[in-house]
């Protein structure tokens, strides 16, 4: 990894940090808004799913703008759009800490969404440097900062809501991604292949269609992502509900979760894919993925939930890295800012239908969401050998 991309992967962890701050936050947080609000909803609309669709506002907001970012992120410049795309995430945050409704709370959602590029830019950013297996690597330690954000975030944001307050939680949020755009402003420097000059048609069509050996590999990830948040729509309510836990335990378990995933992402995921096909690695993952969502509401105390935890963060570890990095040599090097566009609006739609079908199947049984996301990791286990070996790199362009 060159050292002018250091500043970048510390963007993103500070961006992802703010972002999963929120997440045990602003379930609660929405509830009590309902609650003292009193919403008219519609006969079998519930509070449940009302928060499901605060959560997925932001991912179809996301999914909307996702493909156009990343292919003007090839014309314009990967750090241009990085550094947009950040500042509306800051943005987001602040309206989050001036949030005194649920259609703030919304508004908050939608506005992150438009800046929720910034991922699948720093991700093409990375490939514009690497090739071979050098690129899972390499978007292994990318992943390896959103994870740490995204699972250490949590625990930091369950200290200072219960402190501090939901306000304050916004501004800091705030706060980390402005710090991450000046590190990138001062420090980062971006590698981008720069012969992209003609004018074509992008978005996830255009782009299947000139490499169809893409698709498999998107419904894999968009499968897994929708998993993902399904768990991270309801664990909040789950621990709650069937433990008694608080915000502290939710932070405390993403945190061990953080932890697992910088040591298999920084330590053991170079040597893994050196010595293991990526399609076993995908199959192994994935499975291990499956069981530790399914055994999560079945677990006695919280000793079992760190076992389950320690399960799904290994799978998500080296799962993510390996299909970014099979997606990235699908492709042509000259369409990399879109591939990770498309990548990031399949996760988009995963986030956005996990929580609004994890949030009604909660108010069903609490256990039902994880039993459909185990449900599906396994499913996309065993159908990734099916889908790898259609993963080759694809011809350089001209």
């Amino acid at each position: 990894m060159k050292r002018g991309q250091i500043p970048l992967i510390a963007a993103v962890a500070l961006d992802m940090t703010g972002f999963g701050m929120i997440i045990p936050d602003i379930q609660t947080r929405a509830e009590l808004f309902l609650r003292a609000e009193r919403w008219s909803l519609p006969p079998g609309v519930t509070d449940g799913v009302v928060i499901g669709l605060i959560l997925a506002s932001m991912f179809i907001v996301q999914f909307l703008v996702s493909p156009v970012w990343g292919a003007k992120s090839d014309h314009l410049g990967r750090k241009n759009v990085f550094v947009a795309c950040t500042l509306l995430s800051a943005g987001a945050m602040a309206v989050y800490a001036l949030a005194g409704t649920a259609a703030m709370l919304f508004a908050s959602r939608i506005i992150a969404g438009l800046g929720g590029a910034n991922v699948a830019v720093a991700q093409a950013s990375i490939a514009d440097s690497t090739d071979g297996k050098s690129r899972a690597v390499g978007l292994g330690y990318l992943s390896a900062a959103q994870s740490t954000g995204l699972i250490a975030g949590p625990f930091i944001g369950g200290v200072i809501a219960t402190a501090f307050g939901s306000h304050v939680l916004g501004w800091v949020a705030m706060g980390l991604s402005v710090t991450g755009v000046a590190a990138v402003l001062l420090w980062g420097e971006f590698s981008q292949n720069e012969a992209v000059a003609t004018r074509r048609k992008f978005g996830f069509r255009p782009l299947v269609r000139e490499f169809p050996k893409l698709l498999p590999l998107v419904l894999l990830a968009g499968s897994a992502w929708f998993a993902l948040a399904t768990l991270e729509g309801t664990f909040g309510r789950l621990l709650n509900a069937v433990w008694g836990l608080q915000e502290f335990h939710f932070g405390l378990l993403f945190g061990f979760e953080s932890v697992v995933g910088l040591l298999v992402q920084g330590l053991l995921l170079k040597r893994l894919v050196a010595a293991f096909p990526e399609r076993g690695l995908l199959w192994t993952s994935y499975i291990l993925q499956g069981l530790g969502l399914a055994m999560t509401p079945f677990v006695p105390n919280l000793a079992g939930l760190f076992a389950a935890s320690l399960c799904y963060a290994v799978g998500v570890s080296v799962a993510n890295p390996t299909v970014n990095g099979l997606c990235s040599k699908s492709v042509a090097e000259d369409r990399q800012g879109e591939v990770f566009g498309v990548l990031q609006s399949a996760r988009s739609i995963g986030f956005m239908l996990g929580p609004l079908i994890g949030g009604a199947l909660f108010d069903r049984w609490h256990a039902l969401p994880y039993l459909v996301a185990g449900g599906v990791c396994l499913l996309v286990a065993f159908a990734a050998p099916l889908a790898v070996p259609h993963a080759e790199t694809a011809p350089a362009p001209g």
